[in-house]
Order: C-alpha cells, then structure tokens, then sequence
C-alpha cells in the first residue's frame, strides 16, 4: 500500500508541477496574445464539455487497462501545452480544449479510483486531504517560477517545461507496476449517493467552472507582469489545505461530512463577493488568502461523503461525480461567458462563482 501511495503522489506532483507552472497562466496567454476576455471564456467551457460527454462514455465502457488511459491522458495534457506553442488563433482556441477535455477523464478518473482504493471510512476524508495538499504545496513556488519564465525567457519554455513534466510522467505510468489495475467499469448513477449530494457536487462544478477563468483574469486586474501574477498564484495557493485536512480528519472521526461543507459554503460567500468588489490589490489578496483557507474542505470533504456512500463501487462513484463536475463547469463556464459577451464586467462573471457556492449549501 505504501508503495501505490507514493508512485500515486509522485504522479500527481508531476500533474501539479505542470499545472501550477504553466496552466495557470493559460488564460493570461490567450488574453496577452490578442483574445479578448469574452473569447478566452469559452476556452475551458469547451473542455468541460468535452470532458462531460467522456464520461458518458466512460459511463458505458469503462477502462480495460486504466494505467493505459491514464497515460493517455497525460499525453493528452502534453498536447493541451504544445499547442500553445505549436498553434495559433482559432486553432489554439479550438483544439486545445479537447486535450484538455480528454485528459480530465482519461487520466483523473482511474487516478481517483486507484487512490480511493487505498482508503477507508476511518481515514477517507484525511487521506483525500493529503492528495489535495499536494496542490497547495507545490504551488508555492512554481507559479513564481512560471512567471519569472514569461519575462525572462517567454511562454515557449514555460510550456514546453510543462510539456516535459507530462511526457515523463506518462513514462513513469507506463513503467510503474504498482500503477497496474483490473479492469474498472461502473454505472452512472447517484442512487447510492444521493441526490441532494450529487446537486452539492454539480454547484462544486459550477463553482470551479468560473474560476478556470475567471480567476486570472480578475487577478490581471490588480498586476500584470508575469512574475507579479507568479507571486499573486503562489500565495493564494498556501493558504490551501493544511486547515482542510485537520477537518477532514475531524469528519473522519465525527461524521456529518454535510455540515462541515455547509458551513465552509456559507463562509466562502461573502468572501467571493467581497473579491469580486475589492478595490485594490491588498484587500484582493486578503480576501483570496481567507477563500482558499475554507474552500478546499468543500471539495475534500464532498469527494469522502459521495465515496463513503458508493464504498467498493469507486468506478461509478468517480465517473458519477466527474460527469456531475463537469456539468456544473459547463453552467459557470457559461454563464460567465454570457457576462462577458454582453457586459464585458470582469467582476460580475467572477460574482457568479458565489452564487454557485451558495447551491452548495443544498448539500445533505
């Protein structure tokens, strides 16, 4: 078991080293390279979408060889960052998404179900928090060193960095053998979990849908150089997941996962909308610091409850709660796009990530 735990770590730090690095700045790319606000909103809207019918098909034929598909992914993600460098215009617009989308599924889906498998009720939600700390920590300090390579060396290394992460990573899969799996197949389907926990899991979708966004670019709103982004991005991130796991573990122990994330819901709201009205760059990072401190235990601890109730059936658990994902991603992603086509406010699309949190509340 502790072997899996660490090549699943070691994976998983390669995906956050790439996304952290270069991910985070792939709006701040589009939007630098002529796309305007609106235009860079249907970005990640594609992918999200792609990513939901996916898993409608991931529904039906599940993962024969799951360390195949996620190797897949990873070279799908590898491409997702290629073609920042390879592509150009509608191109880059286009098909980018869809390696993204392909990656979501491809690679998360059997990465969360090999990691639930080293879990049980007694420490589910704390080992689910350690796998998300893994995010916060590492960044720290590569978005710093991302956008220390904008203006030093341009967007070409930095994705081309990311690129390298990728391909040595879906080595490592491949060569790994305690990445290897039976075959994973499991149904659609919320029955077991719930349908006022499947309606949490969809505002949570709805939720991030706005911030693959929304979040750089309200943050260009405050600083614009690279590095000055680099260092909003890392700071924000640190407040992240060590408070997450201590109430993770707590719900281990307590159960009522639901009331944990009611309450972090209800405390994230006025924070999202003070965000969204922040006059100046202090109190934007003030209020970024407070949001992340209490978001990540709504997603950690939505992840435990639905895998508490679909114990031993991993399969349709992460399938279902992807496709609920990113169906909820898909109404931010739109909504937000909406905002901006028509209005063009930067601070009112990112508002609407407060109003999904609010439907979190729903949660039982």
């Amino acid at each position: 078991m502790r072997k899996v735990l660490v090549h699943l770590i070691a994976i998983e730090s390669l995906v956050t080293i790439a996304g952290t690095l270069a991910g985070m700045f792939s709006i701040v790319f589009l939007v630098n390279s002529g796309f305007s606000a609106a235009e860079s909103s249907l970005f990640y809207l594609q992918g999200f979408g792609w990513a939901a019918l996916l898993c409608l098909l991931a529904g039906k034929t599940g993962f024969r060889n799951p360390k195949h598909w996620m190797a897949v992914g990873m070279l799908a993600q590898s491409a997702f960052y290629m073609s920042f460098i390879a592509l150009e215009g509608n191109w880059l617009l286009i098909l980018a998404p869809a390696f993204f989308g392909m990656y979501i599924v491809c690679f998360w889906v059997p990465f969360n179900i090999l990691m639930l498998r080293q879990t049980s009720k007694e420490n589910r939600g704390e080992m689910i928090g350690y796998f998300f700390l893994v995010f916060p920590v590492i960044g720290l300090a590569s978005p710093i060193v991302g956008g220390y390579m904008i203006d030093t060396v341009g967007y070409g290394v930095l994705f081309g960095s990311a690129f390298a992460a990728l391909m040595c990573n879906a080595v490592l899969i491949i060569t790994s053998r305690s990445m290897k799996s039976r075959p994973m197949k499991g149904k659609l389907t919320i029955r077991k979990m719930g349908s006022k926990l499947a309606t949490g899991l969809f505002f949570q979708g709805g939720h991030e849908g706005v911030w693959w966004t929304m979040v750089p670019l309200i943050s260009m709103m405050f600083v614009t150089s690279g590095l000055s982004l680099g260092y909003v991005f890392a700071l924000i991130n640190l407040f992240g997941g060590i408070a997450s796991i201590l109430v993770a573990r707590v719900s281990d122990r307590r159960g009522y996962r639901y009331k944990y994330v009611r309450a972090a819901a209800v405390a994230c709201v006025p924070l999202i909308f003070g965000i969204a009205l922040a006059p100046d760059l202090t109190s934007y990072l003030v209020l970024a610091a407070a949001v992340y401190l209490v978001q990540p235990m709504i997603q950690i601890l939505l992840f435990a409850m639905a895998s508490d109730r679909m114990e031993n059936q991993y399969t349709s658990c992460s399938v279902t709660r992807e496709l609920l994902l990113n169906t909820g991603r898909i109404l931010g992603g739109a909504l937000c796009a909406i905002i901006l086509f028509t209005s063009g406010d930067i601070r009112l699309a990112y508002a609407i990530s407060g109003i999904m949190v609010l439907g979190i509340v729903l949660t039982r």
